[in-house]
């Protein structure tokens, strides 16, 4: 298992994409976030004033730049730039033909396959709780002089959330490239199922007048849920209400991730290089 992480830690640090993904995430986090905190300064700048509650949900709104505002929320974009790292971790073996040589300078199969998802969910773990750091640090100098705190349990718990969303998310994307074994195809639907397929189904559900009765059981869409763990609202509905609390969102995107990353590595063992 050690010469299988060694393997995967000297990959993943080789890769010319990695630190370009790793930098455009931490760039966009950072803008988002600083321009978010300058929005509301201004809003302060020119009378307006927040409630209490609204205060502290401010800060956790500019650290995740807009998805903590529950479903009104802005998606949250650092997902998508790194799970094009999860995709690239499969598809550059495949595409090139790498993976004869890995599967040569690694016995176990098993043990290479826990590496990839291993390193790569610690490398995009580490990227978004730095980079969003650095967001609670610039959200701090435009907002801290109106009584808006970041050095709170609820920012930090924000944090936490969207560190753990964009690696369920990247393991995703590293399952949908290991299954279809093709780095562009694994792209695609990564982009298009959370951004347009879900979306879709959301919109045939509120036309089709006999499915609108039905329409609550889309907050258990993966995606869907994937979002409500992000949410910095207090829910009081239980646990699997309408809609869902952070934690059962996590329990149901967790499940769907949980469910791709096993499909992935019975294949990988039953299919052939």
């Amino acid at each position: 298992m050690t010469d299988a992480l060694r393997y995967e830690w000297l990959r993943i640090r080789t890769i010319r994409s990695t630190w370009w993904l790793t930098g455009v995430t931490a760039t966009i986090a950072i803008a988002v976030s600083f321009l978010i905190a300058l929005g509301i300064s201004a809003a302060f700048d020119g009378g307006s004033a927040l409630q209490r509650d609204e205060t502290a949900l401010a800060a956790q709104i500019v650290v995740s730049q807009g998805s903590a505002f529950g479903e009104f929320g802005a998606p949250f974009l650092l997902p998508y730039v790194l799970g094009m790292l999860g995709v690239f971790t499969w598809g550059h073996e495949y595409r090139h033909g790498m993976i004869r040589a890995t599967l040569t300078a690694l016995s176990s199969r098993t043990n290479s396959w826990i590496a990839k998802y291993l390193v790569t969910g610690v490398w995009v773990a580490m990227t978004v709780l730095v980079s969003l750091t650095v967001c609670a640090g610039a959200g701090w100098l435009w907002l801290h002089d109106n009584g808006i705190s970041f050095a709170t349990a609820a920012v930090w718990g924000t944090i936490l959330k969207c560190v753990a969303y964009t690696v369920l998310f990247t393991w995703v994307a590293m399952s949908v490239a290991s299954l279809v074994r093709n780095q562009a195809g694994a792209i695609v639907i990564v982009l298009v199922w959370p951004l347009v397929i879900e979306n879709l189904v959301q919109a045939v559900f509120f036309i089709v007048e006999p499915l609108r009765d039905s329409g609550d059981l889309l907050r258990f869409l993966p995606f869907e849920a994937g979002k409500a763990m992000l949410s910095g609202f207090d829910v009081e509905v239980g646990l699997f209400g309408d809609p869902l609390t952070p934690w059962a969102g996590f329990i149901v995107f967790g499940a769907f991730t949980a469910a791709l990353m096993g499909a992935s590595l019975i294949l990988f063992h039953k299919r052939d290089a």
